[in-house]
């Protein structure tokens, strides 16, 4: 599949995906990019916290509503992800679809055709910019993540909202926002809005993760 061709399926398929365990009350307090008043704790903590995840799995369920949709989308499936680079999302219902991402290499399997396509984010920057807004949050690469996104966290450690907005005009065409909820190490929601409204919600019923 040519790149730019593929960057709608890929909003489809992994702008909500992330490795979690489940979905928690949002964030109580505001900061940009930074601490609570008093306790020392921002972003810079957070992606310490992240970075040491060496794995994490999960079940999914995910709610897509699409403007060409007459009714939500609500699909299930797995989640696997290996630091710093391997992320896997296996839709099982109502059809089957994987996406893996090894390094810079993309490769997704799926829709009407069931055909497999592979191809290198250097040949996409949008394609770029939306896998490394979800693989850059879970490896705690903060450098990465600020290259794409202007980034607010609010919360504090036990309960947090990381919100990431595009920086370039070119990937705020395809997702304008993303909220990512969690607490302390864990990764528990994320909410992607698109650039034309369309939104996914993922929630995670079954997690595990190695903290090594």
């Amino acid at each position: 599949m040519r790149p730019g061709a593929a960057t709608a399926w890929l909003c489809a398929m992994l702008c909500s995906g992330a490795v979690a365990s489940i979905f928690c009350a949002t964030a109580r307090s505001a900061s940009p990019l930074g601490s609570p008043p008093g306790t020392g704790w921002g972003v810079p903590q957070l992606m310490r916290e992240l970075a040491e995840v060496r794995s994490a799995s999960g079940e999914f369920t995910e709610r897509t509503t699409m403007h060409m949709l007459k009714a939500p989308l609500v699909t299930f499936g797995t989640l696997k992800y290996v630091a710093p680079d391997h992320l896997w999302k296996i839709t099982l219902s109502p059809e089957r679809e994987r996406f893996a991402l090894d390094g810079e290499q993309v490769t997704m399997t799926g829709g009407r055709d069931d055909r497999t396509r592979t191809f290198s984010l250097a040949d996409d920057p949008e394609i770029a910019g939306l896998v490394e807004g979800i693989r850059a949050t879970l490896a705690g690469d903060l450098p990465t993540l600020e290259r794409f996104y202007d980034v607010r966290l609010t919360g504090e450690d036990a309960e947090w909202q990381l919100l990431l907005r595009p920086k370039s005009p070119e990937l705020a065409h395809f997702v304008s926002s993303m909220r990512i909820r969690g607490s302390r190490d864990r990764i528990e929601a994320i909410d992607t809005e698109s650039g034309d409204g369309d939104r996914s919600e993922m929630r995670i019923v079954e997690g595990v993760i190695d903290a090594g």
